[in-house]
């Protein structure tokens, strides 16, 4: 009974969504030329090659050939380092592979992502540093915060399964041709989902405020939906780094979206979302102390300065884009004559 309800619900709105789109047409044309500019400009630019460069280091096993630490898994770790210094989908990404290749249980996965999950500091410094508070200290600081959170939360991680066995890794084969073009093919594929993603997250949040104009008075809700919005917030306007690091923290609706896309049933997301919950009291206390430290070195927010998105119209990032999508379109249907 509650599922067919849920599913007509669920189709009650998808048609609610449908006739808004045909009635809001300027409206959702606006949404989405702003989201692939999103992505074309920040998005692929932040996270493509590190996407590649971290899958091809997790994939090739150097690590676990450097590491000989019986207590301290190189899968995990991997995870734990490019999943806080590479951007949100990164570390979602790898255990959701690690979990595919059979180098870790799902259930390890599904308390490894809990503190595999940050949203890198070129973000942090490029868009939180720079746009909100005009100084690129207080956007390395937010993002310590959340790392510190997540170090704390691996740290208890380690204490419970010390007693462990340990997980299989793959073999060190280190670097090759086919190695790197599987990476980029694979980092390919998660871009056009992740872009996908957030093109029609911008739709719906587009709608959405367009029926309910009251909602954009809301100060943080646009950024509680979707991350990249930050950029509009301001220091001048009271914004805090504790908030700012929350916000950083939680990640946005859209992007725990994309997470669940990329994991794609691999392993279940439950512990992720309560995690949260710890993860966001952990962060705030950690916000608190680093706030209170940049005071008494005299560090302060400076005015901020606006991000804009590029206006030019070099056809370069939007050939980029096109070859992203082909590379996939090709992989998939390689993948389908194998089959």
């Amino acid at each position: 009974m509650r599922k067919k309800l849920s599913d007509i619900l669920v189709t009650v709105a998808l048609c609610a969504v449908g006739v808004m789109l045909i009635l809001k047409q300027e409206i959702v044309s606006e949404a989405v030329i702003s989201a692939v500019k999103v992505c074309v400009y920040r998005i692929i630019p932040s996270l493509f090659a590190m996407t590649a460069v971290s899958t091809a280091i997790s994939k090739s096993g150097i690590i676990s050939g450097i590491m000989r630490f019986k207590r301290l898994d190189a899968n995990i770790l991997t995870a734990f380092i490019f999943g806080n210094i590479g951007g949100y989908p990164i570390g979602a990404k790898l255990l959701s592979e690690m979990v595919s290749d059979g180098r870790i249980s799902c259930e390890d996965a599904e308390d490894a992502i809990c503190f595999c999950y940050g949203c890198g500091p070129a973000f942090a410094a490029g868009v939180v540093g720079t746009a909100v508070f005009g100084n690129i200290e207080y956007g390395i600081a937010a993002l310590a915060a959340v790392i510190l959170a997540n170090a704390t939360m691996y740290a208890v991680y380690l204490i419970k399964h010390k007693s462990a066995s340990s997980h299989m890794a793959l073999q060190t084969q280190g670097f090759s041709t086919k190695l790197m073009t599987d990476s980029v093919s694979s980092a390919s594929g998660a871009m056009v989902g992740i872009c996908s993603m957030i093109v029609f997250f911008s739709v719906l949040k587009a709608i959405l405020f367009s029926c309910f104009p009251k909602l954009s008075e809301l100060r943080y809700l646009a950024s509680v939906l979707e991350i990249s919005n930050i950029s509009s917030l301001s220091a001048r306007q009271g914004v805090s780094l504790v908030t700012v690091a929350l916000l950083l923290n939680f990640g946005g609706v859209c992007v725990i979206l994309q997470i669940f896309a990329i994991v794609n049933g691999n392993f279940r997301l439950g512990k992720f979302c309560l995690s949260r919950i710890t993860a966001l009291i952990l962060t705030g206390g950690y916000a608190i102390l680093i706030r209170k430290l940049l005071s008494r070195m005299g560090i302060e927010a400076a005015a901020a300065e606006k991000i804009r998105l590029s206006q030019s119209s070099s056809l370069i990032p939007i050939i980029c884009v096109a070859a992203m999508v082909f590379i996939t379109l090709s992989e998939q249907k390689k993948g389908g004559v194998n089959r």
